[in-house]
């Protein structure tokens, strides 16, 4: 019995020999990202601690990444990382989780210059403001989005009425999944009764669709609108935008 459990202290140290050692920018050469569009400048560490510079996603840059293994979790024969990212768009942490079948991701906090997002059109990118994420978490399968959830917020419209005098509040609403893609159903409402919703979904290829919809009656609000491409629908102002490769509709 003492031999076995010697034996299995063996394999175990020999497990985190391995990762402690093993080059990050190897396995991530190995991996195929960059036939997804994923790609990076620089690579340093193992995979027990590592650092990617230049790390992007398509034509989105997304900055420096750091990565820290939690030992621990070899023990469960998944591996757990602290994931801090951060750059010119935003900056973000989360703890991933990785396994044969599946990439979870928990405690994801992160913050987005609008500005700063190459998926969007130049005239909403225009509006600045940012995109928050508090208490997010996804498990992503070969199949796409398993599930996910948090909430997402963005003060976007309240920067874009505060340039004409106006006030706006907070757009927030919850992140889920289906159909394999990202789903989110923001709303928000002004101190004058303007209300405005949001749905988008997003797959992990980057096609996806995108949808702002605003009721007001504010001459200046409804120029503002019009001049970064919302069109008049059913009483609303709507703006949307539909990619095969990027957020959208």
């Amino acid at each position: 019995m003492r031999k076995f459990l010697l034996l299995i202290v063996f394999i175990l140290m020999l497990i985190i020999g391995l990762f402690a050692f093993t080059p990050l920018g190897f396995v991530l050469n190995q991996s195929g990202a960059g036939n997804m569009g994923i790609g990076w400048a620089k690579v340093d560490g193992t995979l027990m601690k590592g650092r990617i510079s230049g790390f992007y996603a398509g034509t989105q840059p997304i900055g420096d990444v750091s990565l820290k293994l939690r030992p621990m979790s070899l023990f469960a024969l998944s591996p757990s990382y602290d994931v801090q990212w951060g750059g010119a768009g935003g900056q973000g942490t989360a703890v991933l989780s990785l396994s044969r079948s599946a990439l979870t991701a928990d405690d994801i906090r992160m913050r987005l210059e609008i500005g700063a997002l190459e998926g969007l059109e130049p005239a909403v990118r225009a509006m600045g403001g940012t995109l928050d994420v508090e208490g997010g978490a996804f498990q992503l399968t070969r199949t796409g989005c398993e599930s996910a959830s948090g909430d997402l917020s963005t003060n976007a419209l309240s920067t874009l009425a505060a340039q004409y005098g106006r006030q706006f509040g907070e757009i927030a609403g919850p992140i889920s999944c289906e159909n394999g893609a990202f789903v989110i159903a923001m709303a928000g409402e002004s101190n004058v009764g303007d209300q405005v919703n949001i749905d988008a979904s997003a797959n992990i290829l980057g096609g996806g669709d995108f949808a702002t919809r605003v009721q007001t009656q504010d001459t200046q609000i409804i120029l503002a609108l019009t001049q970064i491409g919302f069109v008049r629908e059913n009483g609303a102002f709507v703006y949307r935008q539909s990619r095969t490769t990027g957020l959208s509709q």
